[in-house]
């Protein structure tokens, strides 16, 4: 009974914490990030199967940086190297070295933010989209409804927009996920929920621009979860990260994948389940998503937000998309000397 009530206590104080992010400071500067190799299950590690992804590793990531945690999204640059970003307006960025510890890791501030004296819930960044092409980032910050738009290398911001929805949004339920497609569209979803279904805009063109159309839709995502983030497969869907949180259960996490043809002016969509991470497997507070091609097939790669408490972890997953079954089989060659039949 006693343990019964020990695990309930702290499966309490995380979901408090979680919410209510809590934050642990440690007083560094350092730019290391260090990797803790993780098993899937730890009971079973012969476990590679997930849905439709199988398991390829998993890592904790530490860092003595005060500022290092509370990473939201996701993506990937043209050299394969990853930026993440934070819940206190922090740019984290690293590639995957060999041994425990990152290639290249970076951990700094963004663009415009104070170096003290602030409030880091104003600086809570949620979304961030990336062309390749101008090396350009686009940022949502969900407690100011914005999305920002920031110069090579983030040296300066170049424009900025406020969002809104159709419902009000609560402070900290602004633009969760962030897309930009290759044709230079952009997907955002608001992490406000009404009735079960989160508000979205699929933008014409650049969000940030004046003249760029709007088209409001709305994502139901699997029940009893709230979309973090999105991601554009090589194929042309959208896979969409889905978290919850429970007193017992703890965190878990669904990813959908969604046609983007489906999305139009005030329609309902919802993408099918494809895969369910939840105890007894590894899993956090997954927040951030993102995907880098390979010849095996889309490699996901999923990122944990720690919400800077003590009673979490920031996970770096990596999974191989499974080949879709219902791929359209290629038509039959002639045999040579037949062409002409």
């Amino acid at each position: 009974m006693l343990r019964r009530l020990r695990v309930l206590f702290a499966t309490l104080a995380l979901a408090f914490l979680a919410v209510a992010g809590v934050r642990v400071v440690y007083p560094s500067k350092s730019q290391a990030i260090a990797l803790k190799p993780l098993p899937l299950d730890s009971n079973h590690p012969g476990i590679r199967r997930l849905g439709d992804l199988i398991f390829l590793n998993a890592w904790e990531l530490r860092s003595d940086n005060q500022d290092f945690g509370g990473i939201s999204a996701l993506t990937v640059l043209a050299d394969g190297r990853f930026i993440g970003i934070g819940d206190a307006g922090t740019l984290i960025g690293f590639g995957m070295g060999k041994g425990h510890n990152m290639d290249r890791p970076f951990i700094a501030p963004l663009p415009g933010k104070p170096l003290s004296g602030f409030d880091y819930r104003d600086w809570d960044s949620e979304g961030i989209a990336y062309n390749p092409g101008s090396g350009e980032f686009w940022v949502s910050f969900e407690a100011n409804h914005a999305i920002r738009r920031y110069s090579r290398s983030f040296s300066r911001v170049t424009g900025s927009v406020e969002m809104s929805g159709r419902h009000k949004w609560a402070p900290n339920k602004g633009i969760e996920a962030l897309v930009r497609l290759p044709d230079g569209r952009f997907v955002a979803i608001a992490e406000n929920l009404e009735q079960g279904l989160h508000e979205g805009y699929l933008f014409s063109g650049d969000p940030v621009e004046k003249g760029t159309v709007k088209t409001w839709f709305q994502f139901r995502p699997p029940a009893g979860y709230r979309v973090t983030d999105a991601v554009l497969l090589s194929d042309g869907r959208l896979m969409l990260l889905n978290r919850s949180v429970g007193y017992l259960r703890g965190f878990s996490a669904k990813l959908s994948i969604l046609e983007l043809s489906q999305i139009g002016r005030n329609a309902i969509v919802a993408g099918e389940v494809v895969a369910t991470l939840g105890a007894p497997l590894l899993v956090d507070n997954m927040e951030g998503i993102a995907v880098t091609p390979d010849k095996t097939g889309d490699i996901i790669w999923l990122i944990s937000d720690n919400n800077f408490n003590i009673f979490q972890r920031t996970l770096l997953m990596k999974f191989r998309l499974a080949e879709r079954q219902d791929k359209k089989k290629p038509e039959a060659v002639a045999a040579p000397g037949f062409d002409s039949l």
